[in-house]
């Protein structure tokens, strides 16, 4: 107890702020919480005790040789937090999530204090142990329990983002000495063609900067131990800024028109339909959370063409929503949601509910495991036959070869791909002596067009290649896709 007494006396002494000497003296996390009661639990300092008598007014302390006065800042932070009308607009139950931007001289600071300790407290400080606790870390503790207490608001990172840069008006000039320290480091940077942007970074700072890779003599040499104060000048803190969480929204939707495709779809700058099942679905959806339509970041299980129906149960989708202003779906809004979409006669979703970012796999990822039921309304040549039908019926799965359609290839990558075909069942129809419906289960990533007429030889086997004469698709509706996601609430 009494060696760290001396060594807290020595700290004060040297112009260390009462948060940074306890970073020195093997605190816990539980001591950040409460400065002075830990401090006061060490007999370093005594508790401040009520009396009669008249306050004298203390001097404003000197500024932290090692934080240039960022402890003593955040109660100012919370403050401002606090009574920012731009922080209370949002309406985020899951609390908020901090960032703080630190200069790297303070940790080349932090640095010079380490080697003044090595040599003051050789009994107490080793090399190869850092004699602190981080500064990055005492600071995390800190301010997250003061803005928990100060808003009411949990700690969460799903929660509003508060970003706070501070800044250092010397720094360059103090981070210049570390090229006389370490030159062969920055020769090697300067080489490095990724490496001119910044004069050194912080991965680069932690690895070329330890005490246990560079001379403790060398760097007083260049730079003072204990660090100092120059000219009063401490951290300067940059304007607050607030943004709220990414929510993300999953629902199923049918599309009923043959007319519309499933995002905008624009040319050369150039809209070719005046709407999209991306902008149909999102139009109720952005002013709830209080984003623009245009901002609003659309995903589904696969696509359809312009020209290709969705129906049966629908086709999973997520809405992805940046900087939303809140983080709530109450029912009654998700219904009306669901009716307005529905109202646009075009588009039809259900099962709207917020989901997490984990869940995002579903959509995102295995998507060829994934099966796809069809239905193709297909005209022939030649009158529809009984022999057709028969070799257009199969349980037993196959494998075509499909080369990029031609008709996508402005857009997808030349390649050629294999993919199964699970069953088939055609049927023929009534009133049309050269038509038939083919009900078609495929591996997910199927071309349903081309698996029909060959598009010209590039996709072999081809129903066209089956029957022994040319075949088209006049109409396709995606009747199912194998993909139980989202949570079906039947509203």
């Amino acid at each position: 107890m009494d060696q760290q007494k001396t060594i807290f006396n020595y700290l004060r002494s040297v112009d260390c702020c009462r948060v940074c000497c306890l970073r020195h003296l093997k605190a816990t996390k539980e001591d950040f919480l409460d400065v002075n009661a830990a401090l006061a639990k060490r007999n370093l300092e005594p508790q401040e005790t009520t009396t009669d008598e008249p306050r004298v007014k203390k001097a404003k302390p000197n500024l932290c040789i090692t934080c240039l006065g960022l402890f003593e800042s955040l109660d100012s932070l919370v403050a401002e937090v606090k009574q920012s009308e731009a922080f209370h607009r949002f309406r985020v139950e899951a609390g908020f999530l901090i960032s703080i931007s630190l200069p790297i001289v303070l940790q080349l600071r932090q640095l010079a204090l380490w080697f003044d300790l090595y040599a003051r407290f050789p009994d107490t400080f080793r090399k190869d142990t850092p004699p602190d606790f981080a500064i990055k870390d005492a600071l995390k503790i800190i301010i997250i329990d003061q803005l928990e207490r100060t808003l009411g608001r949990p700690f969460s990172v799903d929660g509003v983002m508060i970003t706070v840069p501070y800044s250092y008006e010397l720094e360059q000039k103090e981070l210049a000495t570390l090229e006389l320290i370490q030159p062969e480091v920055f020769a090697k940077r300067k080489r490095h063609k990724h490496c001119k942007r910044d004069f050194i970074t912080r991965n680069a700072f932690e690895k070329f900067f330890h005490p246990d890779v560079i001379d403790g003599e060398l760097f007083g040499n260049h730079y003072p131990v204990p660090p100092v104060v120059v000219q009063n000048e401490g951290l300067v803190r940059g304007p607050v800024s607030f943004t709220g969480p990414t929510i993300f929204l999953a629902g199923r939707y049918n599309k009923v028109s043959r007319e519309l495709s499933q995002t905008p779809w624009i040319i050369d700058g150039k809209r070719m339909m005046e709407g999209s099942v991306q902008e149909t679905i999102g139009a109720p959806i952005a002013p709830h959370f209080g984003v623009p339509l245009e901002q609003l970041i659309f995903s589904a299980s696969g696509r359809e063409d312009v020209d290709v129906r969705c129906l049966g149960e629908g086709r999973p989708f997520v809405m992805e929503i940046p900087n939303a202003v809140c983080d709530q779906l109450p029912e009654d809004v998700a219904v009306a949601m669901e009716r307005s979409v529905d109202e646009s006669k075009n588009v039809s979703i259900k099962d709207l509910q917020l989901v997490k970012r984990e869940d995002l796999g579903h959509i995102r990822g295995t998507e060829l495991d994934k099966r796809k039921f069809y239905s193709a309304l297909c005209v022939t040549a030649e009158p529809v036959t009984k022999e057709m039908i028969s070799k257009l019926r199969t349980a037993e799965p196959f494998v075509i070869e499909q080369v990029t359609p031609l008709r996508v290839l402005h857009r997808r990558p030349l390649l050629k791909r294999q993919r199964t075909i699970y069953s088939m069942r055609a049927q023929a129809c009534r009133d049309n002596p050269h038509a038939m419906v083919i009900d078609i289960v495929t591996e997910a990533g199927t071309y349903i067009k081309e698996l029909v007429h060959g598009d010209f030889g590039r996709t072999q086997p081809n129903l066209c290649k089956m029957i022994g004469m040319p075949i088209d698709i006049q109409a396709l509706d995606v009747m199912a896709i194998d993909l139980d996601w989202p949570k079906r609430l039947r509203r």
